[in-house]
């Protein structure tokens, strides 16, 4: 069999398959309803508690009262519908990830550590940098987190780095929407509207503080006319390139959340710096570095938000990005399946094509039916965040089952290509490794199922 530097799929002959274009964007034309069946009846004098004995008046109350959150939730309707506008951007975003993003995917993969700002001046020529942003400092005004994510799960087919590398002007502003003054959004957004963005960033993770956000050390003491800033950020997204920063820094010694404030810094300002960029496992098209905070003075007019703010427009930016992260993770397992399946189709052993063998057409299987699930959450929960409903826990449960099922398809797609999936040849072993990532950023699998696990306690799912 030869080699094919090209990196496409081979069949039993040696010849390399057809990999049509998937048609766009898929699904999206799609209405679903789910009806959970009819409300359950309220407990009656008969229910026995576990002894056999009638219950007591107040645990009876409370049984019922039970029975009417679950009669509300089970005549929950969800309904889906995609508009010809929609589609069209998601079909803009598709061909820009079709003729920009793949060709030079593998060779940034490769570069490992080099900034793609050409890729985002380009993407910015179409609107794909400030789609999200408001009308009003020049952004594309969709505020609809539903086409958001539409329009994410294509770039991120594309490739799922550059993808968010694309779109990481919406990460910043977020913040600066949810907790900044009109003015503050006229001066910091506006900029990211133009035909040249810069690249902007967050800095929230810290060294001895990941999942615990809420106990992070960096510390901004009161000076003259602002604040000085002393601490150090980890894994800090366009970190060393980025050109405006918002940092979460403690005010309040001790008080965790409740002292936690948010800042904008800039890339010369005096006594910031930037360690190397990181070298990773995968999603190499962003780049990361830590950044190091000595004694950066902060005018008050770079303030985000009243102290102690910080935290609550953090969650807040979680809870929609976390959403937005899931439709990523659709992205590229939809990369990988399609990539897979075709493959299955033409690759012959034992006289038919492997996708006939149980084993890997069982395989492939499950791997569309958790896309498309994954998929389901993702819009539910951005459909819910658009009415203006707490999507914490919904949001946490897209993102834990999009890139577990995001993990899942990488894997099958490797493991249905055999050793020519473990090649760095094709693309399914970058996919599988960009993809572990999805499961450890903005929070991790072990945190998503904490959140859900405490809002079941609390009666909220």
């Amino acid at each position: 069999m030869s080699r094919n530097v090209k990196g496409q799929s081979r069949n039993v002959k040696g010849q390399t398959p057809s990999v049509p274009t998937p048609s766009v964007p898929p699904r999206v034309t799609a209405r679903t309803s789910a009806h959970c069946g009819k409300p359950s009846q309220k407990y009656s004098s008969t229910v026995r508690d576990i002894k056999g004995q009638t219950p007591s008046v107040a645990l009876q109350a409370k049984l019922n009262e039970r029975s009417d959150f679950t009669e509300a939730r089970l005549a929950l309707t969800i309904s889906f519908s995609i508009s010809d506008e929609q589609r069209d951007l998601a079909a803009l975003a598709h061909q820009f990830a079709e003729r920009e993003l793949r060709p030079i995917a593998r060779a940034v993969d490769e570069a490992d550590v080099e900034p793609q700002i050409e890729l985002v001046h380009k993407a910015a020529e179409l609107g794909l940098t400030a789609y999200m942003l408001p009308e009003a400092y020049g952004g594309g005004g969709i505020d609809s987190l539903v086409t958001d994510c539409l329009i994410v799960e294509e770039l991120s087919w594309g490739d799922g780095g550059l993808g968010a590398l694309v779109t990481s002007g919406g990460f910043f502003a977020d913040p600066i929407l949810e907790i900044g003054s009109e003015e503050q959004k006229a001066r910091l957004l506006a900029p990211l509207c133009g035909p040249r963005p810069p690249l902007t960033a967050l800095a929230t993770t810290e060294p001895d503080h990941g999942s615990d956000a809420a106990g992070m050390t960096t510390l901004a003491t009161r000076a003259e006319g602002g604040y000085r800033l002393r601490g150090q950020k980890t894994w800090v997204s366009n970190g060393g390139i980025a050109e405006h920063y918002i940092v979460f820094a403690q005010t309040e010694p001790g008080s965790r959340s409740r002292g936690i404030t948010a800042f904008v810094i800039g890339l010369g300002d005096e006594g910031v710096a930037f360690g190397e960029p990181m070298r990773k496992l995968g999603d190499r098209g962003i780049v990361n570095a830590e950044l190091f905070l000595d004694d950066v003075f902060v005018p008050d007019a770079n303030r985000i938000g009243e102290e102690g703010q910080g935290f609550v427009g953090l969650m807040r930016t979680f809870d929609k990005s976390r959403i937005v992260l899931a439709s990523g993770c659709v992205g590229i397992a939809r990369a990988a399946y399609e990539y897979a399946a075709q493959y299955a189709r033409e690759r012959v052993q034992f006289g038919k094509p492997i996708i006939e063998h149980q084993a890997v057409g069982f395989r492939l299987a499950d791997v569309a039916m958790r896309i498309d699930a994954a998929r389901l959450l993702t819009w539910r929960a951005a459909e819910a965040f658009d009415r203006g409903e707490n999507v914490t826990a919904h949001a946490s449960m897209a993102k834990l089952y999009a890139s577990e099922a995001c993990m899942f398809a990488t894997w099958a797609a490797v493991q249905t290509l055999g050793g020519w999936g473990y090649s760095r040849e094709y693309p399914v072993e970058k996919w599988f490794r960009d993809a572990k990532l999805e499961e450890i950023w903005e929070g991790s699998s072990d945190i998503q199922r904490l959140i859900i696990s405490r809002a079941i306690a609390r009666g909220e799912l």
